[in-house]
C-alpha cells in the first residue's frame, strides 16, 4: 500500500540510502559477525537478532550485538577486524531489492540525477555496486568515508546538494529506517520511506515521511 502524505512530485534529484532500500546487504554481515562470535567464543547470535541489530554504521551494529559492555575490545579490535573482513566478503551473497534495477534505469532514461548516501565505507560500497551492476546509474556516491558527521546529521545530503548545485525542493531522499528520515529532514528536503528493509514497516509508517511505499516499483507512483 502506496501512503502518500503529499501530492506525489517530479522531483529531479533522488538520493538513495543503500543498505536496505537498494541492497540487502545482511546475509555477508551476518556471516562476518558470527565469524567473529566464532574467533573471541562470544555466544552466538540468531541471524534474525543480528539483522534486526543492523543500521546506523557497523560500530553501531557490533556494539548492539555484542554489547555495549565490549565497547573498548569493539574499538581496538573487532571494528577493524569486521571492516577487513566484512569489505574481503561484502559482495559474495548481496543482492539488489526486486525492482531495484528497473527504477533506476527507469529514471536514469527520464534524466533524473540519481545518487547515494550511505553509512558503508567506500570500498564496500563500490565493491558491491560493481558485482550487482548498478554503479553506474549513479553520479556521486557519498559513504562513511567522505563525511565528518555520519547520518542523521545532513552532512552527507548537503554534499549532494553542493555537488549539482540544485535546490531542496527538487531532492527527495529514499531510505528504509528512522535515521535515514532524519537525515532528510534535518536536510529539509522530502523524504520517501521504504517499508521492505531493515526498519520495521509500522516504524516507517509512524514517521509520516511525505511518501511510503511496500515495493520499489511503487515509487513511480510518488516521484513523477
Amino acid at each position: 500500500m502506496i501512503i502518500k502524505n503529499k501530492e506525489p512530485k517530479d522531483y529531479q534529484y533522488i538520493i538513495f540510502d543503500l543498505d536496505g532500500t537498494l541492497v540487502d546487504s545482511s546475509p555477508d554481515i551476518i556471516e562476518t559477525i558470527k565469524y567473529i562470535s566464532k574467533f573471541y567464543g562470544f555466544v552466538e547470535k540468531s541471524d534474525a537478532f543480528i539483522r534486526s541489530c543492523i543500521g546506523g554504521g557497523a560500530r553501531k551494529v557490533l556494539l548492539k550485538v555484542f554489547g555495549e559492555d565490549k565497547e573498548t575490545l569493539i574499538d581496538s579490535e573487532i571494528l577493524p577486524l569486521f571492516v577487513k573482513r566484512y569489505t574481503e566478503n561484502c559482495h559474495k551473497n548481496a543482492l539488489a531489492y526486486p525492482g531495484v534495477k528497473a527504477i533506476l534505469e527507469y529514471y536514469k532514461q527520464q534524466g533524473k540525477a540519481l545518487s547515494v548516501a550511505t553509512f558503508k565505507i567506500r570500498s564496500a560500497t563500490e565493491k558491491i555496486l560493481k558485482t550487482l551492476e548498478l554503479y553506474d546509474y549513479f553520479d556521486i556516491l557519498v559513504t562513511a568515508d567522505d563525511v565528518k558527521n555520519p547520518k542523521p546529521d545532513p552532512e552527507c545530503i548537503y554534499a549532494i546538494l553542493k555537488y549539482y548545485g540544485c535546490e531542496k525542493f527538487q531532492v527527495i531522499l529514499i531510505g528504509d529506517t528512522q535515521t535515514d528520515y532524519l537525515t532528510g529532514t534535518n536536510a529539509g528536503i522530502d523524504v520517501c520511506g521504504v517499508t521492505y528493509g531493515y526498519g520495521a514497516p509500522e516504524a516507517v509508517r509512524a514517521l509520516n515521511p511525505a511518501y511510503v511505499i511496500d515495493r520499489m516499483e511503487e515509487l513511480k507512483e510518488v516521484v513523477l
